[in-house]
């Protein structure tokens, strides 16, 4: 399928990392990856069906976070192109709340880096 490429990772790859650029993104078929902030916070362990690497495609900002794989895995990259040919054919509600979603999930992701780094500068105070 035009716009869909399959890609396998080995553990401990980086898929992508912060501040490259959002130009896809992934449906894995098989495995699991692991997504970490700025930080290096665990944010989230992603395995098979689930799918990754929509917030910057869709608000057309760069990376905001890291993706490794965890364990070996395959990959199916959907590229920039057929991720906005499938945008501009649905419905613009569906799109608004989509992009609604994505900005969330950044700003969750910023909160959630926010307060454990906070949280690390109170441990070591103890």
């Amino acid at each position: 399928m035009s716009g869909i490429e399959t890609k396998n990772y080995k553990a401990g790859e980086i898929i992508y990392s912060i501040n490259d650029a959002a130009n896809k993104i992934y449906l894995i078929h098989n495995g699991t990856v692991r997504v970490k902030s700025k930080l290096g916070l665990n944010l989230a362990v992603l395995k098979e069906g689930e799918m990754f690497g929509e917030v910057g495609p869709i608000i057309e900002e760069t990376r905001t976070v890291t993706v490794i794989a965890e364990t070996n895995c395959t990959l199916k990259e959907i590229d920039h192109s057929t991720i906005h040919k499938k945008l501009d054919g649905a419905d613009p509600v569906l799109v608004g709340i989509i992009r609604g979603l994505a900005l969330r999930i950044g700003d969750a992701n910023k909160l959630a880096e926010q307060y454990w780094q906070e949280l690390s500068v109170y441990k070591s105070l103890e």
